[in-house]
């Protein structure tokens, strides 16, 4: 998995979106998170994912993209290109799991996205133990410092119980 770290919550809206983001990565930079080497990946398929989305107004919170997957052709492991507003493992989007922690989960706007309230309380008590332990005062933190942080400070995001045994980040675009 490769993460482009971006400054817009809302960059992917739809699938078009989310094609100029792979449109703007420069393979030929990349670093392998398995391997090491530079420049070496090929274009290697996609798979299909559903995404919540913050857009309320079209009337359609849950969208299906084509991941884009890329292979080193070095090692020949597969990596997915993904935008940091895309919390790895999930559905969500990082600013809908802020939603979900900082708002009461019946606030008409997490009421919307209709996603099973159950879902709802446990991720939200699992992101809030996870930024509990690694930033005592999130609370106070701005949208953008709270995800720098967490992007800076380990290799798991938001208390996903996945390890990303092969993440590469991007140079940040804030």
């Amino acid at each position: 998995m490769i993460l482009k770290i971006i400054n817009d919550f809302n960059m992917i809206l739809n699938e078009n979106d989310y094609q100029a983001f792979v449109a703007s990565i420069d393979l030929l930079s990349l670093h392998c998170p398995v391997c090491g080497v530079v420049g070496l990946f090929i274009l290697y398929g996609h798979y299909k994912r559903f995404v919540i989305i913050d857009d309320i107004s079209s009337g359609d919170c849950k969208i299906e993209i084509p991941v884009q997957r890329i292979q080193c052709a070095q090692c020949k492991s597969t990596h997915a290109l993904l935008p940091t507003n895309f919390v790895p493992y999930t559905q969500f989007t990082y600013l809908f799991i802020y939603y979900i922690v900082t708002l009461d989960e019946n606030d008409d706007l997490i009421t919307s996205f209709e996603v099973a309230l159950q879902t709802i309380r446990k991720v939200k008590a699992r992101v809030i133990e996870f930024w509990d332990s690694l930033f005592p005062d999130w609370r106070n933190f701005r949208q953008n410092d709270l995800k720098i942080e967490s992007l800076k400070c380990h290799k798991i995001l938001f208390g996903s119980t996945h390890g990303y045994r092969s993440l590469g980040i991007l140079p940040t675009e804030l």
